[in-house]
């Protein structure tokens, strides 16, 4: 009995290992696709790219791994979680090291393809992780901390970003960044997973009758959702660093600071967003999913009032607003398919909606490029502006998404 006691122990303790180790991951592959962002001011001087030439580099990344999603989790059942897992985090690293290489706008569309492309594998594999790491009744909250993963990386990396850059140059930070995913890709074939992998279970509803995916309105709506909400997410996450140095003139060693707080607000409304939700119904309000989604659909209203604040904390403020309120909205689309389809179904609902939303990402990026060539963002910050209250009209009309 004791040594069954310190086995189940030690099991306990490996699974935690390997969702710390998963989310670290999760936050390398956000840095990876973040670094260029960050970069953009200094590359812009050394490479002479307009505003089209960055436009095409991130709309490709975005096309790669919107297309990629559609197989990713194909590939992760195939190939299974150990192996799967260490082909995508070997590629996205050798991809984002790939960078240092480049020096022509095709060279740099070459890697951002090859990253989009190996980095798609990373959220069938985390979510195929928690589910083989974690029994049923702890997976939820494995799935809320891995879900931090992005909000926390956004913040992290403008500071490394940064600092690197200041103290070895844009190239080394560049290769010391995907070098660390090879740290990452050891550790992970080091460990034993076949210790604490947990048997399948069904889940209530598995066998439930439900139509095809591709005829379910419930699937449509949010992939719409996704479509119409996304856009704005990856279009700040791209364009945010060189707005702010262009308008208040921050140097690299200034720009980490504002956008790491942008990203902490976002953080927060993650949690808030998560949160709310309950905390209402708890207390009797009726349609509280619902209600969450209306407040963040008009508490990101003022994304485009950006342009008319001449205060850089101002500016800041604004946009961590805005993508806290993003960051609110999409938790609750996240929620609605947790709640609407049953386990078998959730993951390739997941990667439909994923899909959708990276296209949306990829139409707002290329339309950036062109409008930013032309001396204006306003287009995007106004799509952003009312991206929201169109979804939530749009689950409305096709569904209630009541809590």
């Amino acid at each position: 009995m004791q040594r069954d006691t310190r086995s189940a122990s030690a099991g306990s303790r490996l699974r935690w290992a390997f969702l710390v180790l998963v989310f670290v991951v999760t936050m390398v592959s956000y840095a990876d696709r973040q670094f260029l962002a960050l970069l953009k001011p200094v590359l812009d001087r050394q490479f002479g790219w307009s505003g089209a030439d960055y436009g095409l580099m991130t709309t490709s990344f975005q096309i790669a791994i919107a297309l990629a999603l559609l197989g990713a989790g194909w590939f992760m059942d195939v190939i299974g979680l150990r192996w799967g897992f260490a082909v995508g985090l070997g590629g996205w690293s050798a991809a984002a090291m790939a960078h240092a290489a480049a020096v022509t706008v095709n060279q740099f569309v070459a890697a951002r393809v090859a990253l989009g492309i190996f980095e798609a594998v990373a959220t069938p594999a985390s979510m195929k992780a928690v589910t083989a790491f974690f029994p049923p009744e702890e997976r939820t909250f494995a799935i809320g901390i891995g879900n931090m993963a992005p909000n926390l990386a956004a913040v992290i990396t403008p500071l490394v970003v940064t600092g690197l850059y200041v103290a070895v140059g844009w190239q080394i930070t560049v290769l010391l960044l995907g070098a660390f995913g090879f740290v990452c890709l050891a550790l992970w074939l080091g460990l034993p997973i076949h210790r604490v992998e947990q048997q399948p279970v069904p889940s209530p509803g598995d066998g439930a009758k439900a139509p095809p995916m591709l005829t379910d309105r419930r699937a449509w709506a949010l992939a719409l959702a996704k479509l119409l909400t996304d856009q704005a997410w990856w279009f700040m996450l791209f364009w945010l660093p060189d707005f702010l140095h262009l308008r208040f003139n921050l140097n690299m060693a200034h720009l980490g600071l504002p956008v790491a707080s942008i990203y902490i607000m976002a953080g927060a409304g993650s949690l808030i967003g998560g949160a709310l939700p309950g905390m209402l119904a708890m207390r009797g309000v009726k349609n509280a999913r619902s209600l969450v989604m209306a407040g963040a659909a008009v508490t990101v209203l003022p994304i485009s009032c950006i342009l008319l604040v001449h205060s850089l904390w101002g500016s800041v403020l604004i946009a961590g607003l805005a993508l806290a309120s993003h960051q609110a909205f999409a938790t609750n689309i996240f929620g609605l398919a947790a709640g609407w389809f049953p386990a078998a179904r959730v993951g390739a609902v997941t990667g439909f909606m994923a899909f959708f939303g990276n296209i949306g990402g990829a139409i707002a990026l290329h339309a950036a490029g062109i409008l930013q060539t032309h001396g204006t963002l306003l287009p995007m910050f106004a799509a952003a502006a009312a991206g929201y209250a169109l979804a939530w009209l749009t689950l409305h009309l096709l569904v209630r998404p009541d809590h």
